[in-house]
């Protein structure tokens, strides 16, 4: 991956005014000048950052975003593919051709292929990376998915910071923890912590700060998992940035993201060089299996072995309908537990299955 396009996506988590320039390097990769990210609230509501060429169609979608029956997200999620897809990877291109946001958006501008990513997050908004381009240019290919794939988990992580803060910059640290509305704190490249907001400290015991003010994580795994990123390069694909922690009695489970403070971000937040912000996970609101595919680099077959679990199955059952052996399974198994920072395989499917708080146990 590109170092300078990684530093530019997290610079754009604190300063979503440069997320334009972002789509547009990412747009180049899969020759198109036709990106945006958009967010969906759960009320329809849409929010938007857009290249150039791109913000007019977009502006007008998001005007009309009740008029229109879009079963493009839905369809992506169900899908159960944790990454880019074409559009025609999902529908027919006779379904497309009715489809109306096609018919009133796209080829009225000259807009014919398009694709996308869908990223749920755990407040029940969706995340969409969209990308259209010309008739001429033909369509997307899988293998121009699989170069905006590299990006994903770090644009998931980049673009829910941007969306809590409302798609605007803040002008400092403080004011910025307000506006995300979650539990968040800035830390030191060693994990202490400058600045926290009263939700994070209302978290403690199992997240608070410990000798020398260093964050403190009540789940060891977690706490481990929270040091080796923090001593990680950006692009280090072993380091997990967004690390859960268990559900503990009368309380669900917890994702603490881990978010790179990059560029001009600095000026807002001076002397950090991360920003932790905790979301917590509530079923059924929260489609977390797909949630945690995007943030945790899962490749596709680690991804299946997620979904199955999730859905219930055994390793054997897995083995079984996938038609590869139980080694095989019990191999992306260990990298499913090992990228969530799970220790016990009952532990990672209750985080797929965004399970409720533990019952207390019985003795």
């Amino acid at each position: 991956m590109d170092s300078a396009l990684l530093d530019q996506i997290y610079e754009a988590a604190a300063v979503p005014e440069t997320w334009p320039r972002v789509l547009e390097q990412l747009g180049a990769m899969v020759q198109t000048r036709h990106m945006a990210l958009v967010v969906l609230d759960v009320d329809r509501r849409v929010n938007y950052a857009a290249t150039e060429l791109y913000r007019p169609v977009v502006q007008h979608f998001a005007e009309s975003a009740s008029r229109h029956d879009n079963p493009r997200p839905r369809r992506a999620l169900s899908s159960g593919h944790a990454g880019f897809l074409t559009d025609l990877e999902l529908f027919s291109r006779a379904e497309l051709d009715r489809d109306s946001v096609y018919r009133e958006l796209l080829f009225p501008n000259g807009l014919r292929y398009a694709a996308g990513s869908v990223i749920p997050v755990p407040t029940a908004d969706i995340l969409v990376f969209d990308i259209s381009r010309e008739d001429a240019a033909g369509p997307f290919s899988r293998e121009e998915m699989g170069l905006l794939d590299q990006y994903r988990p770090h644009l998931a992580r980049a673009a829910l910071l941007s969306h809590r803060l409302g798609l605007r910059t803040a002008s400092g640290a403080t004011e910025a923890l307000q506006l995300v509305g979650l539990p968040g704190a800035a830390l030191t490249a060693s994990g202490r912590v400058l600045v926290a907001n009263p939700l994070f400290e209302q978290l403690a015991p199992r997240v608070g700060t410990g000798a020398l003010d260093h964050v403190q994580l009540a789940s060891k795994p977690a706490q481990e998992a929270l040091k080796l990123a923090l001593g990680a390069a950006v692009g280090d694909h072993g380091a997990t940035r967004s690390i859960p922690i268990p559900a503990a009695e009368g309380e669900p489970a917890l994702i603490a993201h881990l978010v790179p403070i990059r560029r001009a971000a600095h000026d807002i937040f001076a002397k950090a060089e991360f920003l932790l912000v905790l979301t917590a996970v509530v079923a059924p609101d929260a489609p977390l299996t797909e949630m945690l595919h995007g943030l945790f680099d899962l490749t596709p077959a680690e991804a299946r072995v997620a979904r199955g679990l999730a859905a219930g199955l055994s390793v054997e059952e897995i083995s079984l309908r996938g038609a590869i052996s139980r080694e095989t399974v019990r191999t992306q198994l260990k990298g499913v537990m090992a990228k969530t920072a799970t220790t016990r395989q009952a532990d990672l499917v209750r985080l797929l299955a965004g399970a409720s708080p533990l019952a207390p146990a019985v003795s």
